[in-house]
Formats: C-alpha cells, structure tokens, sequence
C-alpha cells in the first residue's frame, strides 16, 4: 500500500477523510470522558444586576455553555462566559451576568457543559 499523498487530495476528499476518522474513532470509544451538564437556576430580584454561575465538579473543565431566562422582555443578558464573574477568564465553570429590569423576581439559569 502506498502512503498517501495529502497534497493530492482535493477538499471534499480530505474533509470525507476526516469525518471517516472521527466516526471511526466515536465508534471505537474515543468520545469525552466524563461528560456532564450542570445547572444553577437563581431568581434575581426586581431591579438587580446579578452574576450567575454554574460550576463545575472537581477534577473536571468546562467545554461550553449557555443560558436561559425565563422572560426575555423584562431579563437583559450582559454576558454568557466561562470567567469567575469578576471578567476573569477560567476553565471550571460558566457565568451569565443579567439585569432584571422588572419589579418582581425573574429566573436565570447558568449551564456549564463539563467533562475530565
């Protein structure tokens, strides 16, 4: 068999290539270790600016993540990051900063997609 020479390879090819690899690999078992979602559903009052943070278990980093709130008119989102709520940039957690412009207590919730 001869070696392949990549330079030949044209892009639809080679991105084939690749997605033949990774399903070779997801069916052998070489998925994330360890994956886990976790949330963390706060009420910020009426009128406050609130950080919300969901964290990751010990050992485990954050891959990702998002948010949901529960009224989109009256609860504005400043940021959906992994940082520690101060603007620090870290890699266990996820933090979304809100201001709930309403008089009543609206729900935020943080979600930190975590694996080892």
């Amino acid at each position: 068999m001869e070696p392949i020479n990549w330079k030949s390879l044209n892009w639809t090819r080679l991105v084939v290539a690749v997605c033949v690899l990774g399903m070779a690999c997801m069916l052998a078992g070489c998925g994330v270790q360890g994956y886990q979602t976790v949330v963390n559903r706060v009420v910020v009052p009426g009128g406050a600016t609130q950080s919300v943070h969901a964290s990751c278990p010990a050992g485990k980093k954050v891959l990702g993540g998002g948010f949901n709130i529960e009224t989109p008119d009256e609860v504005k989102v400043f940021s959906s990051d992994p940082t520690d709520g101060h603007g620090n940039v870290i890699d266990n957690g996820w933090d979304v900063m809100v201001h709930n412009i309403d008089t009543q207590g609206r729900q935020t919730t943080a979600i930190a997609i975590c694996a080892q």
